[in-house]
């Protein structure tokens, strides 16, 4: 729930923090030349304009990268100034929308403005003010190389921190987990925009910013790929979603299950140390395990009666055919193999290649388990729902049988936890 009040007063609180650490730059440090401000000031604005979106809705710049040469060539004040420009004036497109600062919330603009100038101008007064630097000192790639390193991960602990902040006041999360979970991802972000930041410092005081503009076209390009690359991968989950909502139609008593599956599997997968990946591979096949009975005839699959051994024949054949369908799609090849599997039994006696013990895939090992506990707990047209203890107790009962025992234990344990 959001804290209004509290939002409000920290964003008044980081603007005014913005202006004293301005008017304290100002009155320290001198402004570069004019043409300097503008220079990097249009190149920060061109960063945070084409942000890289993520399919998770998260979206970076190497605006940083930007700022932190500009303090390095000009001081701590144009730095700050820089940053300033860049969130201004830039108009990226969000949720599908231009935003600039005539559609976006007087209150959002003010926190992004206020929080980049209060981060960089913070930087550089422990780059010039504390460590001693003066422009014009680190002239070679060894002297650079810490310099821009350090000063990166002052800026990324620092934006993490102030916006830990925002996000415990609109969601009520906790500061600490979320200024950690902010940091995660800190050692690629501080070798890539430390990289860019190193070769533009060089490339400005070597040759000129006429090299810097060269080496920023094929920056831009790169960032085309990446957009390319993730609305790719957008529309892979469009169509996960889609196959998923046709099944559901298609089979009334699956509504939900596949979330549910999704559920126990990730979280059994995470229990048993499985690689980020993995883990979001069994996500994905979860979702996806029953598709193949897109392919069952209606009158089968929601037959309210006991199956007759043709029409329990015809059911086995769902998995093959979810994996002839996803093996259709590039993108969702790796997880066929998971879902042809999820029937297989530990002992050999499952479908539809009757695989034994560790000739099962892992994953589909952990599926079956996740499967079988959803469809026991859950009222189906031929049965009623057991209890969730109950449910663990067949699982028990089960195990080395049905399903990996190893699993299984990791499973219960999960569940009691």
């Amino acid at each position: 729930m959001k804290n209004k009040k509290g939002m409000l007063m920290y964003i008044i609180f980081m603007s005014i923090l913005a202006v004293a650490v301005l008017y304290f730059l100002y009155n320290k440090y001198e402004i570069g030349p004019a043409e300097d401000v503008l220079f990097w000031g249009l190149l920060a604005t061109v960063t945070e304009t084409f942000l890289i979106s993520f399919p998770s809705g998260v979206a970076v710049s190497v605006g940083l990268a930007v700022t932190v040469t500009a303090m390095i060539i000009c001081g701590p004040t144009t730095g700050a100034i820089v940053a300033g420009i860049g969130f201004i004036f830039r108009m990226p497109v969000i949720e599908g929308e231009r935003r600039h600062i005539f559609n976006t919330q007087i209150s959002r603009t003010m926190f992004n403005i206020s929080q980049v100038v209060v981060v960089i101008g913070i930087a550089g007064e422990i780059l010039y003010g504390v460590l001693g630097y003066t422009k014009g000192t680190l002239n070679t790639l060894s002297e650079l190389v810490p310099v821009v390193l350090i000063i990166i991960l002052i800026c990324e602990i620092l934006n993490s921190f102030l916006v830990a902040i925002m996000i415990n006041l609109m969601h009520g999360k906790n500061i600490l987990e979320t200024f950690v979970n902010n940091l995660k991802g800190i050692v690629p972000s501080l070798l890539g925009i430390g990289a860019l930041g190193i070769i533009m410092a060089l490339a400005d005081m070597r040759y000129g910013k006429g090299v810097v503009v060269l080496f920023f076209a094929p920056l831009l390009v790169a960032r085309y790929s990446f957009k390319l690359y993730f609305e790719s991968q957008s529309m892979a989950m469009e169509t996960i979603h889609a196959l998923n909502d046709a099944l559901e139609v298609k089979d009334a008593y699956t509504g939900g299950h596949a979330t549910r599956v999704q559920e126990y599997a990730v979280k059994l997968a995470k229990a048993s140390g499985m690689k980020k990946k993995e883990v979001e591979m069994i996500r994905t096949a979860a979702l996806l395990h029953d598709i193949g009975k897109i392919g069952i005839p209606d009158f089968i699959l929601n037959k309210k009666g006991k199956l007759t051994k043709e029409e329990y024949d015809i059911i086995k054949e769902h998995p093959v055919m979810g994996a002839r369908i996803l093996s259709n799609v590039d993108s969702l090849k790796e997880i066929s193999n998971i879902i042809r599997h999820h029937h297989e039994k530990y002992d050999g006696t499952g479908y539809p290649d009757a695989l034994k013990g560790s000739d099962i895939p892992i994953e589909s090992a952990i599926l079956a388990i996740a499967d079988s506990f959803d469809a026991m707990t859950t009222d189906r047209p031929y049965k009623r729902a057991m209890a969730s203890l109950e449910a663990l107790d067949e699982l028990k009962v089960n195990k080395g049988t049905q399903f990996n025992p190893l699993l299984v234990d990791q499973f219960i344990k999960v569940m009691y936890e």
